[in-house]
């Protein structure tokens, strides 16, 4: 099996979900349901609501503020665009933006205890070794983990947004995206190869204990227990805080004014992010309401007022 062919199979079926996993903020609780907030403009409504990235079937379907969320919308916004993004644009990333030079190899960087660890977890998740025997630290987590979580019976095709994404399709709904995948890829990309080799490491210890972590993670979403996913997240960047504060916090500050642009406008829109970009002092809903705005949350009281 070729290089590409790998990188094929198992990116292309769903980079955000490795990404929510690479990231794994008002303590709140939403009522009974996945949380969903609601901006006002002047003459518009910006819904937020936070995604699982990929889920298992029998926890794939959307939660009632979601569903009323959508059908109030006429247009989406997410990440990334997912309706317009090349599959091969994440492989094309990784194949040239993280591939070592000619003479060196993954061993060699990392060096052989390491490798010898993350070769065996490759094995066992049944990647062949050459799949990353030539990446940077960074890239090797990223396959390494994708090809994990597919092994869980998560599915990134049943994640929000894959749904939200198809269902616009057919209703002919707009989608558009906050950044881009090479936005994305490049907060790894642009690490020193010591944070790299964290990373990856850090990866590897996760694999074992990505099914019952991706679990929990669900349940707090399901259940809207910001406050456990907040929990969850603070563990997380406990080990990485410089990655971790690029991957929520930084990021976050660069979509708050495409979002507050959304608010100028005379159409309504929902706003599907990771989860966890809701949670903290740098989440989404503290930083709106530092700019003056006030995400009011979706209850159970509130969907029966609106029906």
């Amino acid at each position: 099996m070729t290089f590409i062919r790998v990188m094929r199979r198992g990116l292309s079926r769903g980079l955000a979900a490795t990404l929510l996993l690479a990231s794994c903020g008002v303590p709140a609780r939403a009522d009974g349901g996945a949380a969903v907030w609601s901006i006002q403009g002047e003459r518009n409504t910006v819904y937020l609501a936070g995604s699982v990235h990929a889920l298992p079937k029998d926890h794939s379907q959307l939660s009632p503020q979601l569903e009323l969320a959508y059908d109030a919308s006429d247009a989406i916004v997410m990440e990334v665009d997912l309706d317009d993004l090349d599959p091969l644009a994440a492989v094309q990333f990784l194949a040239t933006r993280g591939t070592l030079p000619e003479d060196e190899t993954l061993e060699d960087v990392i060096g052989a205890a390491r490798y010898a660890k993350v070769a065996e977890l490759e094995a066992s998740v049944g990647l062949p070794e050459m799949a990353i025997a030539r990446l940077e630290p960074w890239a090797a987590a990223m396959v390494l983990t994708q090809f994990a979580l597919l092994k869980t019976g998560f599915d990134p095709q049943l994640g929000i947004d894959m749904q939200l994404v198809e269902r616009a399709r057919s209703d002919g709904k707009p989608v558009d995206g906050l950044e881009t995948i090479g936005d994305q890829l490049g907060i790894f990309d642009s690490r020193s190869l010591p944070e790299q080799t964290k990373f990856l490491v850090d990866a590897a210890d996760d694999v074992p204990k990505m099914q019952e972590d991706l679990e929990r993670l669900v349940d707090a979403w399901r259940s809207g227990d910001l406050q456990g996913m907040e929990d969850e997240f603070r563990k997380e960047r406990a080990r990485s805080p410089a990655l971790y504060d690029e991957l929520l916090g930084a990021r976050n500050r660069r979509w708050l004014p495409q979002i507050e642009a959304l608010l100028d406008d005379d159409q309504n829109y929902l706003v599907v992010v990771g989860t966890l970009h809701f949670v903290g002092r740098d989440g989404l809903l503290e930083l709106l309401k530092r700019a003056g705005h006030k995400p009011v949350i979706l209850s159970s009281r509130a969907l029966g007022a609106i029906r």
